[in-house]
């Protein structure tokens, strides 16, 4: 399992490690996300957010193959 809080920068972006000015502050917003191996080379995502599940095969996964919040999970697949 892993959770990322959410967080906004205020007063720009990119700028902390470059000597400007940031306010960084956390939301009431984040993700979590369960993670177990399969053998099938399936990779298989549920949205909370979209009431949505889909599906995609390791091996047909190329750029442009999937569309909305599923690219995201094919991406880091």
């Amino acid at each position: 399992m892993a959770v990322a809080h959410g967080r906004v920068n205020l007063i720009g972006e990119h700028t902390d490690y470059n000597d400007g000015f940031v306010l960084p502050m956390a939301v009431q917003r984040g993700v979590a996300a369960a993670f177990r191996g399969r053998t099938d080379r399936i990779v298989r995502a549920h949205a909370v957010a979209f009431a949505e599940t889909r599906e995609a095969h390791i091996d047909a996964l190329a750029p442009g193959s999937l569309s909305g919040w599923m690219a995201y999970v094919g991406g880091v697949a």
